[in-house]
């Protein structure tokens, strides 16, 4: 008898365990969007310079593009315009974190282009790591804790934006990075060298987040590595201002 009831409290520990394990690897899966057509011209461009083989304290860069797009073809026409300098491949995972906050799974797809195979889920080809990753940018961006929220991000690392001034940027949109010291280490599989710089933000009292790209032999452009900063939360809005929620994508 007593065997019996060790043995149904084993049976409950092992239900309860399985019941919260799989409540915490639910997938965040989001229904397709059907996103307004994205026809207008795009255009992006890159200023300084990040050396592509070795660190040189000195480097800086930015890079300027006119407007957010809102689909997968608008994205990539950006990205073959500025992935191809170091500076590019932030300005990307930005843009998809802001598609990502109005169209889930397009966004999905935009933040898969731009980011290394180290950033994605080994077992679902085509998306995203979902612990690690996906998880955190739904409850900062997608959330319903208006506490932990945060709608203005993806502004906060725009240039001109900061917290007293509601994360309103300049325009034409500029994020702008600078070398980090940090020696460039190669790695084999991808048969590159990763570089880690900073991304400037007016969201943090750092003024800044740790970013590390790579462009593999196989890819045309640089790739974000590592952003883990990009979704940890910027400063609260002052309460006397309001976020434009279309500021970027209506």
């Amino acid at each position: 008898k007593n065997m019996k009831k060790q043995l149904i409290v084993i049976l409950f520990i092992a239900f309860v365990t399985t019941i919260s394990m799989s409540s915490c690897n639910e997938t965040i899966d989001f229904v397709e969007e059907i996103a307004p057509p994205d026809n207008a011209s795009i255009s992006g461009s890159l200023a300084g310079k990040i050396n592509h083989d070795k660190l040189d304290m000195s480097d800086k860069a930015s890079c300027t593009f006119d407007r957010f797009p809102w689909t997968v073809a608008k994205f990539k026409e950006l990205q073959s315009q500025v992935s191809t300098e170091p500076q590019g491949a932030v300005t990307m995972v930005l843009i998809a974190m802001e598609i990502f906050r109005k169209y889930p799974v397009i966004g999905e797809k935009c933040l898969y282009l731009t980011t290394t195979e180290n950033e994605h889920d080994p077992n679902n080809p085509g998306r995203m790591s979902k612990d690690r990753i996906m998880h955190r940018l739904n409850e900062l961006l997608r959330g319903n804790d208006n506490y932990y929220i945060r709608p203005y991000q993806v502004a906060a690392y725009l240039k001109g934006a900061h917290q007293q001034n509601g994360y309103i940027p300049d325009k034409p949109y500029t994020v702008e990075v600078e070398i980090m010291n940090f020696p460039y280490e190669y790695n084999s599989k991808m048969d590159a060298k990763f570089i880690q710089y900073y991304v400037l933000t007016g969201g943090k009292d750092s003024g800044k987040d740790i970013i590390r790209v790579i462009k593999p032999w196989d890819s045309k452009f640089f790739l974000v590595d590592n952003f883990p900063g990009l979704y940890s939360q910027v400063k609260e809005l002052p309460g006397s201002k309001n976020w434009d929620d279309n500021m970027f994508i209506e």
